[in-house]
């Protein structure tokens, strides 16, 4: 082979395997029941459509994202944003993180300690949890239970049509407390 050639083949080999080497693959999806993002920058889950999945973030650098479908268990602690978007008969739980988003179908059990901002959209029948919060902003998409504890504002939207009644530690929406 000619010293021309062969100089260009190897010159070929080294961009590609550097090209490999610096390339940055994106995380692997979720998997069967868990996968779990830990330390690092920006964490992004995809369940996919496995249930049940059970995505979680701990001590992350800047963004929790989570993706999940039915029957998810999102929790996500020490880090500063969190955000899940789930199917029904989800349970999320966020503690110690300066944000918690979520939207979630019906039957979904929403908890957040210790966050500066927790903001769910759940479904119908859904049950949100606020606690040792800056505020708590929940959005209902039918019947469901908001419980404030130790809370700055705790606010509560609800749908045309489904009463909001006061209640001794937080807010209902179209059922008694």
């Amino acid at each position: 082979m000619a010293p021309f050639v062969r100089a260009l083949l190897l010159l070929g080999a080294s961009v590609l395997l550097a090209g490999l080497a610096c390339s940055s693959s994106p995380p692997p999806p979720c998997t069967g029941s868990s996968c779990a993002c830990t330390g690092g920058n920006v964490c992004n889950l995809d369940c996919g459509g496995a249930t049940p999945c059970a995505p979680t973030c701990s001590s992350f650098g800047s963004n929790c994202n989570a993706t999940c479908a039915n029957d998810c268990s999102f929790t996500c602690t020490s880090g500063p944003n969190c955000a899940v978007t789930c199917g029904d008969s989800c349970t999320i739980a966020c503690s110690s993180t300066s944000t918690c988003g979520a939207t979630c179908g019906k039957s979904c059990k929403y908890t957040c300690t210790s966050v500066n901002d927790c903001a769910p959209t759940v479904g119908d029948q859904s049950v949100v949890t606020c606690s040792s919060t800056g505020n708590c902003d929940a959005t209902c998409q039918g019947t469901c239970r908001v419980h404030c504890g130790s809370t700055g504002p705790c606010n509560v939207t609800c749908p045309s049509g489904a009463a909001k009644t006061q209640c001794s530690d937080g807010w209902s929406c179209g059922e008694p407390c």
